[in-house]
């Protein structure tokens, strides 16, 4: 049913258990599992608030990029141990992570995501990336909740 499933890490417990449940599906269906990974970039308002610490700036991109790229290492090689067979590619790139995911799905046959992500205020300003992924994509998406935000 599946050839290759995309799922969206961050690092988050949620993005985690999303990825737990993407390696599973992949193996039964011997489907590809993308792993991807999006490194937002700073507000604007933020870059031109902290106009004073200009090294900062400069290093966090790479940081974050650096970061993501150690996660997506670190859960190739857990999930492996699981699923040996499993074909896995990993990627970081930079952008919003709604448009990362949107474009990395062009030629998926499934999106997994978690629920709630690392995105703090900014899911409670600009909605959260699941919300947005499901509204905008024609890709099925499967949405993994927290059993913390919604217990039995």
């Amino acid at each position: 049913m599946f050839d290759k499933i995309l799922v969206a890490i961050d690092g988050s417990e949620s993005s985690l258990q999303a990825l737990d449940y993407a390696a599973h599906l992949a193996s039964q269906n011997n489907a590809e599992l993308k792993i991807i990974s999006a490194a937002e970039p700073l507000p604007p308002l933020t870059t031109q608030a902290t106009l004073g610490f200009p090294s900062y700036i400069d290093n966090y991109q790479q940081e974050l990029y650096e970061s993501f790229e150690k996660i997506q290492k670190e859960q190739v090689e857990r999930i492996l141990k699981e699923y040996p067979n499993l074909k896995i590619t990993a990627e970081v790139q930079e952008g919003r992570a709604v448009t990362v995911i949107r474009e990395a799905s062009e030629d998926a046959d499934l999106i997994v995501l978690g629920h709630r992500g690392q995105s703090g205020i900014l899911t409670w300003m600009l909605g959260s990336v699941a919300k947005q992924i499901v509204d905008s994509c024609t890709v099925p998406v499967l949405v993994i909740k927290d059993r913390n935000y919604c217990p039995t």
